[in-house]
Parts: C-alpha cells; sequence; structure tokens
C-alpha cells in the first residue's frame, strides 16, 4: 500500500512541468560549473607549467648574459614556488581567482616580491568565477524553495486539505511523504553531479570526497529543514515564497556582504602600505649611510656569514647590496608581523561568526578541502619567505666570496610546488549545520503538533 502511495506522489510531482524545469535548471548550472571551474583551474595549471619551462629557460640566458658577474646574475635571476591547485580546487574556485598562485623572486627584498599578481579587470572579479560548489551553496536552495513553499499550503487554499483531513487522521504523513520524495528527488541530483565531477575532475573517492559530499547533503537538508519550518507555521503560499526568498538573500548575499565590510573596519590593514615604505626605506637610505650600519645588523642576523670576508676597501659590493636588501626585510618585520596577525584574526572571527551561518559555513569548508581558501594563501605565502630564504643562504657564500657561476648549481633549481602539511577537518563545519538542521526539524515538528496535524 505505502509503495502505491509513494509511487502516486512521485506521478504527482514528475506531472508538474515546474519540477522539471527545476532539475534541468540545476543539471544544466551544475554541468557549466563544472566546465567553468575546470577550465579557470586548466589555464592556471598551464601557466604553472609553462612558467617551469621558462625558469630554466630564462636562467641558461642570464647565465649567458650576466655569467661573468655573479651577483649581477642573482640580481636578475628568478625563483619561482607555485601553490598547485589540487583536483578539487576545480570543484570550488574559493579564492584562487584574487590570490596570487605563482610567485617568482629574486634574492632581493622578498617583501616588495611577494604581492606581484598577474592584472585582472576588476569588474572579472567582482563577478567571480562560477564552479559546482556555487550552484550547490546558491541554486540549489532556490529550487528547495519552489519545489517545497507551497506543498501544504497550495492543498489548503484550494480546499483539497480539508477533505484529505476527513478521509485520514494521519494528514501530516501525506505532507511528510510529499517532503520525502522531492528530498530524494534533489539527492538523486546531487549524486548524479557528484559521479559527474568525480569522473569530470578524476576526483578519487577518498575522506575529502565523502566530506564534501557530506557538507552538501547536510546543508541542502538544512534549506528543506529551513522550508518545512515555514510551512509549519500554516501560513499563505504567498507568505511561505516571501519569507524563504527573505531568507536566502539574507544569508546567502546580505549577511556575507556585510560581514565582510564589518571585517575591513574592524580589522584595517594600514600596515599593508606601511609595510612596502619600510621594506624600501630601509634599502634605500642605507646608500648615504656607512657600511658599519648595514653589515653590523645583518651579521647579527646571519652570524655564520662573518666568516667570509668583507671587503671594506671596495666603494661597492655585492656583499654590501645583498645586506641592504635584507635589512629592507628586516626594517619591515614589525608591519609584516602586524598585517598577518591582522589577517589571522579576520580568519579567527569568520570561523566564529560563520557557525551561525550555514550558508558561510558550507563555503568556509569546501573551500577548505578544496584548498582553495585564505589559509591556504597565507601557508603558500610563508612557504615563500621560507623558499626565498632557503635560497638566500644557499647561493650567499658564492656570491660573497665572488666565485664562478660554474661552482653554482644554478641550473638544477626547478620551479617549486607547494604542498600544504596540515591535515584538514570539518567536523565543526558539519557539526554547525547539524544542529541548526535539528533545531529546525525540532520546532516544524512542535509547530505541527500545536495545531493536531498529526
Amino acid at each position: 500500500m505505502k509503495q502505491s502511495i509513494y509511487h502516486l506522489e512521485f506521478k504527482l510531482f514528475f506531472r508538474n512541468r515546474s519540477s522539471w524545469i527545476g532539475i534541468f535548471v540545476l543539471l544544466i548550472t551544475g554541468f557549466a560549473g563544472l566546465y567553468f571551474g575546470k577550465t579557470f583551474i586548466a589555464r592556471q595549471q598551464a601557466v604553472i607549467e609553462k612558467a617551469a619551462v621558462l625558469q630554466k629557460k630564462n636562467t641558461l640566458n642570464n647565465i649567458d648574459h650576466f655569467g661573468k658577474d655573479i651577483g649581477l646574475l642573482f640580481y636578475h635571476n628568478k625563483f619561482s614556488l607555485a601553490n598547485s591547485p589540487n583536483q578539487w580546487a576545480a570543484f570550488a574556485n574559493g579564492q584562487r581567482d584574487v590570490n596570487p598562485y605563482l610567485i617568482s623572486v629574486t634574492m632581493l627584498g622578498l617583501e616588495g616580491q611577494l604581492y606581484d599578481t598577474d592584472i585582472n579587470n576588476p569588474v572579472s572579479l567582482l563577478m567571480g568565477n562560477m564552479d559546482l560548489s556555487f550552484v550547490f551553496i546558491f541554486l540549489f536552495p532556490l529550487v528547495i524553495i519552489a519545489f517545497t513553499y507551497n506543498l501544504l499550503s497550495e492543498q489548503q487554499e484550494s480546499g483539497v486539505w480539508s477533505l484529505l483531513k476527513a478521509q485520514t487522521e494521519k494528514s501530516f504523513a501525506i505532507v511528510r511523504r510529499k517532503f520525502l520524495i522531492r528530498l530524494l528527488v534533489i539527492v538523486t541530483v546531487t549524486i548524479v553531479l557528484f559521479i559527474v565531477a568525480k569522473l569530470y575532475l578524476a576526483l578519487p573517492v577518498d575522506f575529502t570526497f565523502l566530506s564534501v559530499f557530506t557538507l552538501t547533503i547536510l546543508y541542502l537538508s538544512f534549506w528543506f529543514a529551513l522550508s518545512f519550518f515555514f510551512i509549519s507555521l500554516n501560513k499563505s503560499s504567498n507568505f511561505n515564497a516571501s519569507a524563504l526568498i527573505a531568507v536566502w538573500v539574507l544569508i546567502c548575499v546580505v549577511i556575507p556582504a556585510s560581514l565582510n565590510l564589518f571585517l575591513s573596519r574592524k580589522y584595517p590593514i594600514p600596515e599593508a602600505l606601511q609595510n612596502v615604505i619600510n621594506q624600501r626605506e630601509g634599502y634605500h637610505e642605507k646608500w648615504d649611510m656607512a657600511k658599519e650600519v648595514t653589515m653590523k645588523p645583518f651579521f647579527e642576523h646571519y652570524p655564520q656569514l662573518k666568516k667570509y670576508p668583507f671587503p671594506q676597501e671596495k666603494t661597492f659590493s655585492w656583499f654590501w647590496y645583498y645586506a641592504m636588501q635584507q635589512m629592507g626585510d628586516d626594517q619591515a618585520l614589525e608591519s609584516r608581523m602586524a598585517i598577518k596577525h591582522k589577517l589571522e584574526s579576520r580568519q579567527d572571527f569568520t570561523h566564529l561568526i560563520a557557525l551561525l551561518f550555514p550558508t558561510i559555513q558550507t563555503q568556509l569548508g569546501i573551500n577548505k578541502l578544496a584548498g582553495s581558501d585564505l589559509d591556504n594563501h597565507l601557508g603558500f605565502q610563508e612557504a615563500v619567505r621560507k623558499y626565498h630564504e632557503q635560497i638566500r643562504l644557499h647561493f650567499y657564500p658564492a656570491i660573497f666570496q665572488e666565485q664562478g657561476v660554474s661552482t653554482t648549481d644554478i641550473q638544477n633549481y626547478k620551479l617549486e610546488k607547494y604542498v600544504p602539511q596540515q591535515a584538514i577537518s570539518v567536523r565543526v563545519n558539519l557539526l554547525s549545520i547539524f544542529v541548526f538542521t535539528t533545531i529546525l526539524l525540532g520546532v516544524s515538528i512542535l509547530n505541527f503538533r500545536k495545531v493536531n496535524r498529526f
């Protein structure tokens, strides 16, 4: 009997043309999101691969042009570190469109080079890139609203509900069946898109895959629970539709934008400009000072380099020049640490406030799993600093002793790739959304009980 009832409900659902339109929209936008997301990441991959070839070529060209002066060679030669996207970055592009994913640095001061990136059209950056995570987070809820907002009110407004209540004492079961069918349809579309994503993006079925899938299903369940709550208030179809759309606009558009504005005001970063000024002043002012002003703090920073003879008699030496560059970075250390602290404070506050908003929580969780969030970029910046320091200390001895280029292994240096080391967990994200979903379902059931709809 139950099977025949559910079969009838399925037929009623699919007989409605709007149901097919909703499913068709989700599938088409999902496929488009996969295509655009993969295309965007493919362009970044192509740039990284090209940079690997160019670094080798440019190194050889620099050796040909400046090989007789080792200091001048390292003045021009660049070493690259790439934040290579993982397979999930095509699923969720995150902040990879605004943060540099390839940084090439010379042995000069780092702070002046760290923020060099491609020039982008600000209008394009404002619009962002479409990917599959965008479809799940922003478009799926709209279709869920369209599928569910009038499940009960339409029956009441047409007079059918009174007849149904007269024929059965379990009228709530009717609403539950209609909800379950729509939930099953949305979950089925989600599974189809995940299967296509797995094949199209070559995603491994691992912990990350299960985490992203679970987070997505739980987020969609939250929207069903929210719709269920408004239906339980026993209002009209117009009220349900208006209220649900208002909530969507609020937690998907208004609150994230307001939060971003609030963070900009609460944690302003005037130190960003000051950092550049400090670095440049720390380097340029040394030209007019005695060499001891530069060399003393430099040897305090690198006491192991004191063993190399410093040419006091020379007006200019690469030893002194690279020491000046280092002093520029050292003088900018305070402002750099202030920037880092404020960015970390922003992240901490965002993660805290996101506990109250499932949309933000889901987006943060998926971007974290995809390695396309701000934390990943900050880790990449720290990796660039360590890489730059490693290069400096490796080649300083050859430069300071004015050795020949042939004595170095500069030709062996290839483009390096950043690999995050920390384990990623989204338990807090899952718990936050689960709590909201459970509360909404519990309150909705209580509302139905109050009006004896069971």
